[in-house]
């Protein structure tokens, strides 16, 4: 035996078992493309709502719209807006208030937006006010937490109960002084809301 047909049968026996694999391979991948053939393809994965906006009438009576924008980022985690707005006129005065809270929410149980959270908020607040002595503007600064639940229902609906406090310190304009004094109070804030998701 030549040393040529030595070469060409060990070659044989080392790729032979490679392309008789590969041959079941592909044999094994066009059974599987003509299985498919007539089959609708699956549904997408669902993957879920990932913003929401929603009311809480609660607020309404601390001089806030009580509408709130939450968007998630993650599985855990979202972000929120509430923005504020109050006006008020009597005879020769009025007094107009801006501002708003942002916040973020970690989700310990279930996946945002929807499910048990806590986490940290910051608020601003802008205030002007035309008295007879004059006009006086204020800017004021809070930061406190917030714990609740949200629920979602049928990937449309949301439903939510929690509670959040503010430490805010705020410029009082109805001090008497020539230059504002700030008014420093803890805001509580409970929150049952409802709204969509979406």
């Amino acid at each position: 035996m030549s040393r040529a047909t030595l070469i060409l049968l060990s070659a044989l026996c080392v790729l032979g078992p490679r392309v008789a694999l590969a041959e079941d391979d592909a044999l094994t991948r066009f059974q599987e493309w003509l299985s498919k053939i007539g089959k609708p393809a699956p549904p997408p994965e669902d993957k879920g709502p990932w913003n929401t906006f929603t009311l809480n009438p609660l607020v309404l009576k601390e001089r806030r719209l009580g509408v709130e924008y939450e968007r998630a980022l993650s599985r855990g985690f979202s972000l929120y807006l509430a923005p504020e707005f109050a006006y008020g006129r009597a005879e020769r005065s009025w007094h107009l208030t801006l501002g708003g809270t942002l916040g973020a929410r970690i989700f310990v149980i279930g996946k945002a937006p929807s499910g048990i959270y806590f986490g940290p908020e910051v608020a601003v607040d802008y205030q002007r006010e035309r008295r007879e002595q004059g006009l006086r503007k204020a800017f004021g600064l809070g930061v406190g937490g917030s714990v609740g639940w949200t629920l979602v229902f049928f990937n449309r609906f949301t439903l939510a109960a929690g509670f959040s406090a503010q430490y805010r310190a705020i410029p009082d304009l109805e001090s008497s002084e020539e230059e504002e004094a700030i008014r420093v109070e803890l805001v509580p804030t409970p929150r049952l809301a409802f709204g969509v998701a979406f």
